[in-house]
């Protein structure tokens, strides 16, 4: 992993590692100093004593662009501290948002909390920061710089903050950012690559030295778990990880770097073939175009441009929820597969105003956003307000009800969402068979059904009806399927039949389960309550055996039965009630047939209307 990610940021061209970053939010000064009578001067201030408009600046989200702007984020970016434990202020962690000796960075909150103790503060810039930041200094004038900045800052930042009303008058979260005006790019550049390469290794006491280079443990990749005993590793022959040089250590921290700004997609592909490395600047450079580009719209656009399948890559998942940048899956793909084996034309076999007719799956993230997702109630996959995506694929899920996350629909997240995962990802089909695709339909339509009030949840059980029934023959198993869309709708019209001609009967299992499901409708339909919901269902959908399903209709039929006129000429109900009650099915397990014991409830009526049955008798 650690070549593969190496070899991806050197194959970056430079201004990848800067595109579409944004400066912080905050006040801007720059300090030109000059030594008078032995002690530091600030020049470039007014009558007033407060440093001049063209060098003193507040950006926010809605401040214009500007080279002065331009020049603060390129400082920014070489100021910034390799990791929240390598700051130069670890004591109180005031001046925790920059590592340079010519600039200072730090939140108006962190300050307020000892600005009237300012003793304390100058210690902190004495003892902590600037004692830590001398030690990058590069070339000989450096010193003098740093000596005049130090010593401005030290005596002076107090009386400076006080006299800027852009300050007194910011919020807590207003940042202050405090540069030496003499300083250039460079010299931010030199300062703090000096400080980076030191940095990125995790502990100094396992840094050695072999041959011309300096190897260690890299800071982004591993962290030490001596204070957490569980956490700790005691079964390898090593407490250490694999040691890097410092020119790896800070490929990697370039790269946690750039995950941590969003500028690489997630999950992150990384082609490893030289000949496909143009694929991982193309992108980035997709990404970064873009910004928020979907991960489903970059492969899109790769295959679109190379005018072939992709392979032999790595994929990285990210979890953005953790603290910093952590990897939570890393896999090697030999072949991605982006269009589907079998394209799919959903049929709508449960009336739903043909919003669900018509669509059709042809890549895998169809199959993820209109398929996997609705199983969920959409909470696999969410978008979010910045027009990014949010997967649930990995980190903990918490039950929210109010948006049907219900504990089921928990249970089958953490059971089924790496199957998913495997199956869209990285193209291995057989991490779905047709059994797992039963199970989650099923405990997610029972879930509905147990939640329903007064038919809330109707169009999601018939959405995932049709959707079960769609794609029933779709994925791996050892047993051979029908295509239950087409076979539903030719059992709906032969039974039908079945209630109109006298000679025709019910004469297989599949037609007797979705028969009991028209009467279980037909009879809970008749219900008086106050608080009628599909949750009048829940009872016969626990029967496993059929002669205790059939006592449970009659038992049913018997409770409603004074809403049934009666006709001296019978009907298509009496009809099928007789052939249900008279019909012994081969299969033993009514819970094999409960697909199309759920299909005949949801499924149109084939009853013809009371009204037009007694219109009938009375001609």
């Amino acid at each position: 992993m650690i070549k593969e990610l190496v070899q991806f940021v050197e194959a970056l061209p430079e201004d990848a590692l800067s595109k579409n970053l944004k400066l912080r939010e905050g006040l801007y000064l720059f300090l030109d100093l000059i030594e008078q009578n032995g002690k530091p001067t600030l020049q470039n201030v007014d009558t007033a004593g407060r440093v001049l408009e063209e060098d003193g600046r507040l950006w926010t989200s809605k401040t214009e662009p500007s080279p002065f702007f331009q020049r603060c984020l390129q400082i920014q970016m070489n100021t910034i501290p390799v990791s929240p434990q390598k700051i130069f202020n670890p004591d109180k962690k005031i001046f925790n948002l920059s590592c340079s000796p010519f600039a200072l960075a730090f939140s108006k909150k962190n300050y307020r909390k000892y600005a009237k103790n300012n003793t304390l503060i100058k210690q902190q810039l004495t003892n902590q920061y600037f004692k830590s930041a001398e030690k990058y200094l590069q070339e000989d004038y450096h010193h003098d710089w740093y000596r005049l900045f130090r010593d401005y800052v030290i005596e002076n930042l107090q009386s400076l903050l006080a006299n800027l009303p852009s300050y007194q008058n910011g919020k807590d979260s207003l940042t202050v950012n405090i540069y030496f005006k003499r300083a250039e790019i460079k010299d931010f550049i030199q300062t703090h690559q000096a400080y980076v390469q030191q940095n990125v290794f995790n502990k100094a006491q396992y840094t050695v030295q072999y041959e011309d280079d300096l190897l260690g443990i890299s800071d982004s990749l591993s962290g030490f778990n001596d204070k957490k005993r569980f956490l700790r590793h005691r079964t390898g022959f090593s407490n250490l990880n694999y040691r890097v040089n410092a020119k790896d250590a800070l490929a990697l921290w370039k790269f946690f770097r750039l995950q941590q700004n969003k500028q690489l997609p997630n999950p992150t592909p990384v082609f490893v073939d030289k000949e496909e490395l143009d694929m991982n600047v193309d992108m980035i450079n997709f990404h970064q175009d873009e910004q928020l580009i979907s991960y489903a719209s970059l492969i899109k656009a790769l295959i679109n441009k190379h005018k072939k399948q992709l392979h032999n890559f790595y994929l990285i998942f990210f979890q953005n929820k953790l603290k910093g940048s952590k990897i939570v899956d890393f896999d090697f793909v030999p072949v991605f597969e982006y269009e589907v084996t079998k394209p799919v034309h959903l049929i709508e076999v449960f009336a739903l105003g043909g919003r669900f007719s018509g669509q059709q799956i042809k890549n895998v993230f169809d199959l993820l956003n209109k398929i996997f997702n609705k199983v969920f109630n959409g909470q696999l996959i969410q978008n979010t307000k910045d027009g990014g995506v949010w997967v649930k694929f990995f980190g903990e899920i918490e039950v929210n009800p109010q948006y049907y996350l219900t504990d089921t629909i928990v249970d089958l997240l953490y059971k089924y969402r790496q199957s998913i995962y495997d199956y869209v990802y990285k193209s291995r089909h057989e991490a779905l068979t047709a059994l797992i695709f039963d199970d989650m339909l099923l405990s997610s339509i029972a879930d509905d059904i147990h939640n329903d009030k007064e038919f809330n949840r109707d169009y999601a059980v018939k959405e995932k009806l049709n959707i079960w029934l769609n794609f029933w023959d779709y994925f791996t198993n050892t047993q051979n399927r029908p295509n239950m869309a087409n076979k539903t709708l030719e059992i709906s019209n032969r039974l039908k039949a079945v209630t109109e001609i006298d000679t025709e009967y019910i004469d297989d299992d599949e037609e007797f389960a979705f028969a009991a499901g028209q009467l279980l409708w037909r009879i809970l339909v008749q219900s008086k309550s106050a608080n009628r919901s599909h949750a009048l269902l829940e009872p016969f959908l626990q029967k496993v055996d059929s002669t205790e399903l059939k006592k449970a209709i009659a038992r049913a039929f018997d409770t409603y039965k004074h809403e049934f006129a009666m006709y001296p000429k019978k009907y298509g109900f009496d009809k099928i009630m007789a052939q249900v009650m008279g019909y012994e099915p081969k299969e033993t397990n009514m819970k094999n047939l409960i697909h199309m014991l759920l299909a005949g409830y949801f499924a149109e009526s084939i009853f013809k209307k009371e009204k037009e049955n007694n219109q009938e008798t009375n001609s």
